[in-house]
């Protein structure tokens, strides 16, 4: 327990840094951005309907390969100077043993990923509801008219804006928005581990940040139908239901597959930067 508390502690130091990291605040103004434009374009639309503004648009907010982008490649961002080393932290390192730093530098990440979906997830209702959107544990009449349909959005000009029908058919407002955030979580640490891994291996930003990156732009690839013969390998694309097999009507993988992937991805990740991080060099040549 003392030492999964020192762990803890390390990786809440990474968080301090955020205060005065422009970094960070350049992702979460640009995101903040990129939501309140997507419930710009569904309050247009709701207009044109006469219909109640929904609430519940998270699960649809990156179902698009260009959305899929923007909203994936500020993770990667977030994650793009791992191993996290600095002055201070070499202090740290020598105090807590290697084992515990990289311990908390895992937490970190798997912490910080679920704070990134968070904040779309909390910007998005309370946006919604502050622009006069509908409370209630339905999808609402605008999501389900305008499901399946690109006619409209395009005739208003909204193309952000997507709504796949397997999400409105087969899941319930909640269970979208849990689902969604938990594979993004998952899809989130993924890549963050990815960076890590391949910095700490390389001695380099570079080869993690290029990878991530490559990978991120293959989901896009996939989503947009160029390469969705390659979905079973694209754990980015998961990220949103509308890739995601219900019923077995599809050729996307399950929920079972994708869970069962980024779980144990997540295992052999940590294992090797916990192995490998014991005999690397933590300071980068580029810090």
């Amino acid at each position: 327990m003392k030492w999964f508390k020192s762990a803890f502690c390390i990786g809440i130091q990474d968080f301090r840094k955020w205060r005065t990291d422009y970094r960070i605040w350049a992702i979460a103004l640009l995101m903040l951005m990129m939501v309140l434009i997507y419930i710009d374009d569904m309050k247009k639309i709701s207009a044109y309907l006469e219909t109640p503004l929904p609430v519940w648009i998270f699960p649809f907010l990156y179902c698009q390969f260009h959305t899929k982008l923007i909203y994936t490649l500020p993770v990667v961002m977030l994650f793009c100077n791992a191993p996290f080393t600095d002055r201070n932290q070499i202090f740290v390192i020598m105090r807590s043993g290697r084992k515990k730093w990289l311990a908390g530098q895992i937490l970190y990440i798997i912490a910080a990923s679920g704070i990134y979906y968070l904040f779309l997830l909390i910007a998005s209702v309370i946006g919604s509801v502050l622009n006069g959107g509908e409370i209630s544990l339905e999808w609402g009449e605008t999501l389900t008219s305008i499901q399946g349909s690109s006619a409209l959005t395009a005739q208003l000009n909204c193309n952000f804006v997507w709504i796949p029908p397997i999400i409105i058919t087969y899941f319930t407002p909640l269970l979208a928005v849990w689902f969604t955030f938990l594979n993004s979580w998952l899809c989130g640490v993924f890549i963050g581990l990815i960076i890590f891994l391949l910095n700490l291996v390389s001695q380099t930003k570079a080869l993690g940040l290029f990878t991530a990156s490559a990978v991120v732009v293959l989901s896009a690839l996939v989503t947009n139908g160029l390469r969705v013969n390659l979905v079973m390998y694209s754990p980015v694309s998961w990220n949103t239901l509308d890739m995601i097999d219900v019923g077995g009507t599809t050729i996307y993988p399950s929920f079972t597959y994708c869970i069962t992937f980024y779980i144990i991805s997540l295992v052999i990740l940590t294992a090797l930067i916990l192995i490998l991080g014991r005999k690397k060099s933590l300071d980068n040549k580029e810090n």
